[in-house]
């Protein structure tokens, strides 16, 4: 009776398995190192696969290359402790989809974190590009980049101080979170009650840090029981903060709403327990441009979610906008994705396909360069990226 479990438990690992190897062997990894004897990796010391980056104090190298050919150091305190922050960026059809902003995020949050970046703006996008550049993506050209920097290479202990420069690398492949259809039929998600999203006292949650564990721990929670790809968090007040990887929107539709888009709210949890979302002020932008009347600093609790004329949704880079029509055991409207949000769900893909949202693979470093110092396309975000109310950062790490 115990063998058909563990033979259906070994089918599903060895299908994982199958599924890396495949989105392993397309992808391709920008590293960036500093130089120290025994720790940094053989393949990067190699003149004929790395370039070296000037640096006053210490030899840096980079290059790019297979998954398997070059790791991260044990010695890294992003391995030893998620000391570290990152980006996930789009790839759609050739294009780096809404680039600035996340370049302008990873540098508010390097900054929260006290990591100096060793690269201009400029230099590593145009670096990642490169890198991004020798996938071989199938059409129409989508793919996803994981753009991070680590506090880099240190002793055993925590001691931040201890470390000796920063990692950085750029991991590009594929990526599909939800399957198609679901962004047609929704999807339904779990409630994590228990693990609770901190606020800034805790984590500043503008910063994109590598330390997940909390999010890891709620969607276990989440899901445990309804089997669910996502969950829902709360906070410490019992308010709805965000899904563990996901903002999270609610809209309400008053009598008249088919005709006034004034009589349609769309709400979303306060910045602070959840992340500055890229995709989030994507949507409020859409949002406001359609009349509805939009806040972004609403206290929802999980029942405001269900009843009739309610509808719910999830947006992030990965997920875009994904329907949802059922948290917990609650159903959201009539259990089918609503109009507002399926309206979402089109610009969402038009935006996507725009020329206007980003900038190509192949682009120059004057194109690169001229991009970057211009508004982007979501210029009232930006400001919130730079961490002007933060703790000013001590000497050394100024």
């Amino acid at each position: 009776m115990r063998t058909k479990p563990r033979e259906s438990r070994a089918q599903e690992i060895r299908r994982r398995a199958d599924i890396l190897a495949q989105v392993s062997d397309r992808a391709r990894v920008f590293v960036s190192m500093p130089v120290v004897p025994g720790i940094t990796p053989r393949l990067l010391l190699d003149p004929d696969r790395s370039e070296s980056h000037p640096d006053p104090i210490l030899e840096r190298r980079h290059g790019t290359f297979a998954v398997d050919e070059v790791g991260i150091p044990c010695f890294d305190h992003l391995v030893l402790y998620g000391d570290g922050c990152f980006e996930g960026i789009l790839i759609s059809h050739g294009r780096v989809f809404l680039l600035k902003e996340h370049i302008e995020r990873l540098w508010g949050s390097a900054r929260g974190l006290e990591i100096e970046i060793p690269y201009t703006r400029t230099e590593l996008v145009r670096l990642m590009l490169e890198s991004a550049s020798e996938v071989d993506f199938p059409a129409p050209r989508n793919g996803y980049i994981r753009l991070v920097v680590s506090r880099g290479v240190g002793d055993l202990g925590i001691n931040p101080r201890k470390c000796v420069a920063p990692t950085v690398f750029s991991l590009t492949s594929t990526i599909r979170l939800y399957p198609r259809e679901m962004y047609e039929t929704g999807i339904a998600i779990g409630l994590a009650e228990k693990i609770r999203r901190p606020d800034a006292s805790v984590l500043d949650p503008r910063i994109k840090s590598n330390n997940y564990l909390n999010n890891v721990l709620g969607l276990i929670e989440g899901t445990r029981a309804s089997g669910t790809l996502e969950a829902l968090m709360l906070t410490r007040e019992g308010f709805v903060a965000e899904a563990t990887v996901d903002n999270v929107f609610l809209v309400e539709r008053h009598p008249g709403w088919e005709s006034d888009p004034s009589q349609v709210d769309v709400l979303t949890p306060r910045r602070e327990y959840c992340l500055n979302g890229i995709t989030r002020a994507l949507i409020l932008r859409f949002a406001r441009a359609a009349g509805y009347r939009v806040d972004e600093e609403a206290d929802i609790l999980p029942l405001d979610i269900a009843g009739p004329n309610r509808e719910c949704f999830m947006t992030g880079t990965g997920a875009g906008v994904m329907p949802i029509v059922r948290v917990g055991e609650s159903v959201v409207g009539d259990g089918v994705p609503g109009p507002i949000t399926l309206g979402f769900v089109e610009q969402m893909r038009a935006t996507l396909a725009s020329s206007e949202y980003g900038i190509p693979l192949s682009a120059t470093a004057e194109e690169i360069e001229s991009y970057l110092e211009g508004p982007g396309a979501l210029p009232e975000e930006s400001a919130r990226y730079r961490f002007r109310d933060s703790i000013a950062p001590s000497p050394e790490y100024a």
